[in-house]
């Protein structure tokens, strides 16, 4: 598949970590990105890769471009919307994880020669029920401090796929970029087990904690 692969622009960002499979949205102002969401629309439809990377910060020293923190994600361009001003909202869909074999200059932008990684085997089926109860548990215990909206949990909670269920977790939970990269560089399996981890944590947390909300409501209505 890799040789198959154009040239990747490389899209660095502090905070956001890509998952395969999820949607992401994002803003485009920077005249450098501007250039390469216009590059990817010259390419044919399956060609429209962006890879998400988390920016590392400076190299040592500090001079230099960013460090990137690889894996990757390869997101497909599903969405453009043009803004007056040369601005773009856009729209990716995760394709595929990677790593970087070589960068290529060339454009204003980073590009990059990638290695897809695989998945993996599918998850034990047997950790779909124990996540389902536990991320009902946990979105209505917390409600509206709860990151994913009622009807985002309502449609996991149905007929969403185990791999699905996986990735919007990891791409949405309220966990610091270097944790949801740590997820990332996880084949699927290891990532459902770590997803299962950390809401099963967080519902016995909570379940901990529930006497001494009951005491504080109990005290601020006397």
């Amino acid at each position: 598949m890799s040789g198959s692969l154009p040239l990747l622009p490389l899209f660095p960002l502090a905070t956001v970590v890509h998952f395969p499979g999820t949607l992401l949205p994002l803003h485009i102002f920077e005249p450098r990105y501007r250039e390469m969401v216009r590059d990817l629309l010259t390419r044919p439809e399956p060609e429209r890769l962006v890879g998400m990377v988390l920016d590392g910060g400076p190299p040592p020293g500090g001079d230099g471009p960013a460090t990137l923190v690889l894996p990757g994600t390869a997101g497909r361009l599903v969405d453009v919307e043009p803004l007056a001003d040369g601005r773009f909202d856009i729209l990716l869909h995760g394709e595929f994880r990677f790593e970087v074999d070589e960068e290529v200059p060339g454009r204003p932008y980073r590009q990059a020669r990638v290695r897809p990684l695989a998945e993996g085997p599918e998850p034990d089926p047997s950790l779909r029920d124990g996540l389902v109860r536990d991320l009902a548990e946990v979105a209505l215990a917390t409600g509206d401090r709860f990151p994913l909206a009622p009807d985002d949990v309502a449609e996991l909670l149905g007929q969403a796929a185990l791999p699905e269920l996986v990735n919007r977790l990891a791409a949405e939970l309220d966990l610091p970029a270097a944790r949801r990269q740590g997820l990332l560089s996880l084949a699927l399996a290891d990532r459902a087990a770590a997803i299962a981890s950390i809401l099963a944590s967080r519902r016995r947390l909570l379940a901990a904690l529930r006497p001494f909300r009951h005491l504080a409501a109990h005290a601020e209505s006397n």
